[in-house]
């Protein structure tokens, strides 16, 4: 450094001076444009979190549009001597709902102003939903749709049986067809049953029924062991039924609910082919309903 000054005096040592200068602030812009490019990064990410929050809005409430009102129903009971049916409806909008709180029970297509029941609903703080516990007549030949009162309709169905405690989730049994012999045989028959909120539930005396071409060819009631049921006082675990090819062969499942009513689900049903084998057909899990007597 000495050596340095002697040689160039004070003019290198304003030279260093001068070049340390350059060099620290080469060095501060080097800092600068790396916080530059970290701020950019930060607000994109920024701009990039809110497009996604946007979209997931815009998303919602696509959603609640597609889904629109959504109505359930719960803890039926029924009046079996004034055919009533009592139950819990909750109602959700999609969105905050400003109108009455008055909806109409009507018959399928028919407008509010033609709505044979009102009830007035409990809007909760949400704005959105409501309940109520309704008693209506139990029609069990007809529709329903709940309405508001400009219209809109909340929930339709073509049958009240919709509506009532028991419903018959899955059944069947196992069988195996035998062209020669011309037998349907059967064993290991179950019924699975819901309530109303799709909870598996019981029923009461509870019997499978075997119909060939429409012809009840037997009945075995429900014991407490499991696939085994009992016919004219003996227990049944198998059962062998005349079938010929082109025979029609309908399972059915009849039981109780709490209340009396009596129902006859179609469980299954199979028609004999022309070999050692069956096809099986779609069949609707709608029961027959009667009311006690």
């Amino acid at each position: 450094m000495m050596e340095f000054l002697r040689k160039y005096g004070w003019t290198g040592l304003a030279l260093l001076a001068a070049l340390g200068a350059l060099l620290a602030a080469v060095s501060q812009g080097r800092r600068a444009e790396a916080l530059s490019g970290q701020l950019t990064e930060a607000r994109q990410e920024i701009r990039s979190l809110d497009e996604r929050l946007t979209a997931a809005e815009t998303a919602l409430e696509s959603v609640r549009a597609e889904t629109g009102p959504q109505v359930t129903f719960a803890d039926p009971k029924v009046a079996v001597k004034s055919r009533m049916l009592t139950v819990d409806i909750t109602v959700v909008m999609p969105e905050p709902f400003g109108m009455s709180n008055d909806f109409g029970f009507c018959r399928p297509g028919e407008d509010y102003r033609l709505a044979w029941a009102h009830q007035s609903f409990q809007r909760n703080a949400d704005g959105r939903t409501y309940t109520a516990a309704v008693t209506i007549p139990l029609d069990l030949e007809a529709g329903l749709e709940l309405r508001t009162e400009n219209d809109t309709v909340l929930y339709t169905t073509d049958s009240m049986l919709d509506l009532l405690p028991l419903h018959l989730a899955y059944g069947g049994t196992s069988w195996h067809y035998s062209r020669e012999e011309q037998t349907c045989y059967q064993c290991d028959w179950f019924a699975v049953l819901e309530d109303l909120a799709g909870q598996e539930t019981e029923a009461l005396n509870g019997a499978f029924h075997v119909y060939c071409n429409g012809e009840q060819v037997f009945t075995g009631r429900e014991t407490e062991e499991k696939y085994m049921l009992e016919a004219d006082g003996e227990v049944v675990d198998s059962l062998g039924v005349a079938c010929a090819p082109g025979d029609h062969m309908l399972l059915t499942y009849s039981c109780e609910d709490a209340f009396g009513l009596h129902y006859e689900f179609p469980v299954q049903e199979l028609v004999a082919l022309d070999w050692d084998d069956m096809r099986g057909y779609p069949v609707s899990h709608d029961p027959a309903v009667t009311w006690p007597e």
